[in-house]
């Protein structure tokens, strides 16, 4: 790349400028996208979740013989003599495959017997292990240095997914494993490493995604959405707990738990405890909205009391949810909720409305996840007269705890990488694993003559406020959008206020968590297995984290979209209006697939969405003054 990250970003001044005046004409691509956003979306995670399964099903040991051959020099230098199950092995024999593997124990068939390795033998070789890699400090990976980790058919041809975690020539990038410079709040980054350690979980090999005919078809023939919206509401219709619910007496949860929240200010554990346990008498995962918010909630009061909220908080983490069952909640929330199917169509009709006639496209994504807002993007722009654009998008997480911080933006980036194949899109991604204040600008890849769109989706609420230092993490990723200058920064945010008293603070939360539990109780059957993925484990963690803890360990920091507005000003962002036609599409979709309780309105350049009059999130378009 020539020329420096400033001249190519005030290069971009001047294609932000020639976005602005140029007349457009996408209307098609408006059409276009508003029929097909949340369709191609789902189809996307349902082609994850189908590579999931095939991954589950096919997954075995492989490395048996090469894992035991790197074992015994360790042994030898400690001058100890190598377990004898192993030594009766020729290392050069190959073992059948693995026939379970269960948390008690490993076990393998070798001639054609089975042999059971104790977990307190593989303990106590873990432990002699440490000793020679006692110095984490000095751990670092580079995948960029290990050219051989990529497929070579990936290395030969000009698309990459790089997983960009150091950089020798820059003091200021950091190695996820080691930590960045400089002052940081604790986040899912910062987590032990020893959890990566006990974590011993075979690894596949990323191979490039193999196409198949049932996703082509879901390609051409979107339609099973509108199919699964209709499907959850004739459920629902034939739901007999609403009338038997209206016969129960329950009491009343919420005077409990603010007396409860009080007791444990005071530091009042006797009586605290006492509450407790009547709320959980009372309260059920099991039962109505009430029941099961004041269940979640009578958790994290217990954990504040007892002061183990930030180790509840990592445990939750720790779970590290497979990819299958992620991408079930945002199959499911998307079927019942308009909010993340109405965002996306909302950022990607933005985006061709700025990209005109561009050659190129570059996203900056902070908080890319799965990457399920660009499918649909790319299948639009595979239909571009004249020719697709290169689109290039850099994939911005935070690093996942454990030995592969980056695993979340390299498996999103495999999958992009294939479904612009499949569309005939020239693609490249480049992902990023950090704390998001501390990525500079040349890490971003700018390059000359691109429409540059930087993005974020709810996301800026884990960013450090106030509360962690005058120059928070929130204005210095704000900085940093300024300084990259892009033509459009999009981005939505989760509207809430939290107190940093926590009194106040709690009943704000459990305000909050009466509206999300209300949502899932009025539109997702009680007994639905993702439904309970979602309360007992997503909002349970989220609830434990705004309730129990405090200081760097409290993540969870939204804030209202006025607030939002405001530092963003302050930024040196000015706000563009909202574009007629995309907020129509929004709302056509909006009343024609979802309850009627879901609402939108505008407020200035702010396009808001809510559920029975509160308003949950905002979206809106800026640009640097």
């Amino acid at each position: 790349m020539e020329g420096t990250s400033s001249d190519i970003v005030l290069e971009n001044e001047d294609t932000l400028q020639s976005v602005s005046d140029n007349s457009l004409d996408n209307n098609f691509c408006l059409n276009e996208i508003s029929n097909s956003t949340i369709d191609t979306t789902l189809n996307y995670l349902s082609k994850i979740l189908l590579e999931e399964e095939i991954y589950e099903k096919n997954n075995v040991h492989k490395e048996g013989p090469d894992l035991w051959a790197m074992e015994k020099p360790f042994y030898d230098i400690l001058g100890q003599e190598y377990p004898l199950l192993l030594n009766k092995l020729s290392l050069s024999d190959q073992p059948q495959q693995h026939q379970s593997c269960t948390d008690s124990t490993l076990q393998y068939q070798i001639d054609s017997s089975f042999t059971n390795i104790a977990v307190t033998e593989f303990n106590q070789g873990e432990d002699e292990g440490n000793i020679l890699l006692s110095n984490t400090e000095k751990m670092a990976i580079n995948f960029e240095a290990d050219k051989n980790w990529f497929p070579s058919e990936q290395r030969e041809s000009g698309d990459w997914v790089m997983a960009n975690l150091d950089h020798e020539d820059n003091e200021n990038e950091i190695s996820v494993i080691n930590g960045s410079r400089g002052k940081r709040k604790t986040s899912i980054a910062d987590l032990d490493l020893v959890e990566g350690c006990n974590c011993k979980i075979p690894v596949p090999y990323l191979e490039e995604p193999i196409a198949d005919t049932a996703f082509d078809e879901v390609l051409l023939y979107p339609d099973f959405y509108t199919k699964d919206v209709i499907r959850l509401r004739e459920i629902m219709q034939t739901s007999t707990w609403r009338e038997k619910q209206t016969h129960q007496k329950l009491p009343d949860f919420e005077d409990l738990l603010v007396r409860c929240s009080r007791l444990v200010a005071a530091d009042d554990r006797q009586n605290a405890e006492e509450l407790i346990k009547e709320i959980r008498k009372q309260s059920s995962p099991d039962g109505n909205a009430n029941q099961r918010v004041a269940n979640v909630l009578a958790d994290a009061l217990e954990n504040r009391l007892t002061g183990t909220g930030s180790e509840s908080y990592k445990r939750f983490v720790r779970k590290q949810f497979s990819t299958t069952d992620n991408l079930k909640v945002h199959h499911l929330y998307m079927t019942a909720a308009p909010f993340t199917g109405i965002s996306i169509s909302f950022v990607n009709q933005t985006i061709l409305k700025a990209v005109n006639k561009a050659s190129k496209l570059h996203i900056i994504d902070f908080g890319i996840n799965v990457g399920f807002l660009w499918p649909s993007l790319i299948q639009v722009l595979s239909n571009e007269k004249g020719g697709a654009i290169k689109l290039r998008i850099t994939g911005i997480e935070f690093a996942q705890p454990g030995f592969r911080p980056a695993k979340l933006v390299e498996e999103t980036g495999q999958r992009l990488k294939e479904y612009a194949r499949m569309c005939n899109v020239p693609f490249e991604y480049h992902g990023i694993a950090s704390q998001w204040e501390t990525i500079a600008l040349k890490d971003l890849r700018i390059e000359k003559d691109e429409v540059l769109i930087v993005h974020s989706m709810y996301r800026f609420r884990q960013l450090g406020d106030e509360t962690t230092g005058l120059d928070c993490p929130r204005d210095q990723v704000l900085k940093l959008i300024r300084r990259i200058r892009p033509c459009i920064f999009i981005y939505g945010i989760f509207n809430w206020t939290l107190s940093p008293f926590f009194i106040t603070r709690f009943k704000q939360a459990m305000s909050l968590y009466e509206t999300m539990f209300d949502i899932l109780d009025t539109l997702i059957p009680r007994d639905n297995n993702v439904r309970q993925i979602i309360e007992r484990n997503m909002l349970a963690r989220d609830a434990t984290n705004l309730i129990a803890c405090e200081g760097s360990t409290w993540i969870e920091r939204p804030e209202s979209y006025k607030q939002w507005h405001q530092r963003t000003l302050r930024a040196g962002f000015e706000q563009l209006p909202l574009d007629p036609t995309i907020v129509k599409k929004c709302k056509e979709t909006l009343r024609k697939f979802f309850d009627k309780r879901f609402f939108e309105e505008e407020d200035g350049d702010w396009f808001l969405l809510g559920w029975r009059g509160r308003i949950l999130y905002g979206l809106s378009t800026w640009k640097p003054k």
